[in-house]
């Protein structure tokens, strides 16, 4: 049995490497106790859309890191984690290694973002992505979609620019059934300067030219909860409180690699 175990692991490993001429650069094997605040920051903590992001929500464990999203006292509790101001980068590999268990009302997310995308407008380029930036989502994940039809088995990916309100702008693409709410599966995405490629499980799904981000941005790892939104309705009972919730988005890895530098 042990045997058969090691050959699994080689072989799912197998899969978790970039596309040829990138060096490994950053990465998270979430091997601690806790979070390691010299790689990452708990984001955004505080009142966001349907729920508050809590420290509390974010544990690591048993080499994973996990999102829990639960409910106490009527209220929902979830969180987020970036790299912002500790590692921003344009260009690169970026690759996951996620188990996901939404429900409705929420959606889980590897992505990366620039800072002042977070302003109404998404930065203050309106129609330069290169400078502005971009929302890019390597993978988003639900349990059901706005109208409860079930989602668990497919992903999205996404690219936002030009802020949210009135010049937003976006593409996207829903895999198929991939049976993703069955276990871990790796999640990448190549940023270069001509576009972008997204990968599950080693394969490339997706690529897109649309506007390319060619700034600096950082890297988030998050569970959404909002109402009558994207991911349906919150149950009214809630998502049980935070030993018994089952609503968890765990993350064995992290990688970033980048391309070295020409001498």
């Amino acid at each position: 049995m042990k045997t058969i175990a090691l050959v699994l692991s080689l072989a799912v490993f197998a899969l978790a490497e970039p596309p040829p001429g990138y060096e490994l650069k950053w990465n998270d094997e979430f091997d601690g106790e806790k979070l390691d605040l010299q790689k990452w920051n708990h984001w955004l903590p505080g009142k966001r859309r349907d729920a508050v992001n809590t420290a509390d929500a974010v544990t690591v464990t048993d080499g994973k890191l996990t999102i829990t999203t639960y409910t106490e006292g009527g209220q929902n509790f979830t969180g987020m984690v970036s790299t912002e101001g500790k590692y921003e980068r344009a260009f690169g590999y970026w690759e996951a290694r996620i188990q996901w268990g939404d429900a409705p009302g929420t959606w889980s997310a590897f992505w990366t973002i620039s800072a002042p995308m977070m302003l109404p407008h998404m930065g203050e380029h309106i129609g330069n992505v290169e400078k502005a930036g971009n929302e890019v989502d390597f993978v988003e994940h639900r349990s059901v979609d706005e109208e409860g039809k079930p989602m668990a088995g497919k992903a999205n990916f996404t690219l936002h620019w030009d802020g949210y309100a009135e010049h937003r702008n976006g593409s996207g693409f829903l895999t198929p059934n991939l049976k993703l709410d069955e276990g871990f599966h790796i999640y990448g995405c190549e940023w270069s300067e001509t576009g972008y490629r997204f990968f599950i499980d080693g394969k490339m799904l997706w690529e897109t030219r649309d506007p390319v981000s060619k700034r600096p941005q950082f890297t988030v790892l998050s569970t959404e909860v909002d109402n009558q939104s994207w991911a349906w309705r919150i149950p009214k009972e809630g998502y049980g409180d935070r030993a018994t919730s089952k609503v968890k988005m765990v993350v064995d890895y992290v990688r970033i690699y980048e391309k070295p530098q020409k001498p």
